[in-house]
């Protein structure tokens, strides 16, 4: 099972989506996203490892959209529990 957390710029704050994907016999099943707007990125990081933690994992995966907003490359890292 993999967990990713997306953010994305919003007009106030931070977008932050949450996928989850797993293994399934001759392909990747996906979850539709969990969405939720957030005043902070530290928030966001918090909801999204919390729920990591939940299903028992303990890397959450993050793609960072807000920094591509230039027209640079949207980064996805891995980061485990703080």
């Amino acid at each position: 099972m993999k967990l990713t957390l997306i953010l994305d710029a919003a007009p106030t704050g931070v977008r932050a989506s949450l996928v989850e994907e797993w293994d399934e016999i001759g392909r990747t099943a996906k979850m539709a996203p969990c969405l939720r707007l957030f005043d902070t990125e530290e928030q966001a990081l918090a909801w999204g490892r919390r729920l990591a933690s939940r299903r028992g994992l303990k890397q959450l995966f993050l793609t960072d959209n807000r920094k591509s907003a230039g027209g640079g490359v949207a980064q996805s890292d891995p980061i485990g529990e703080r």
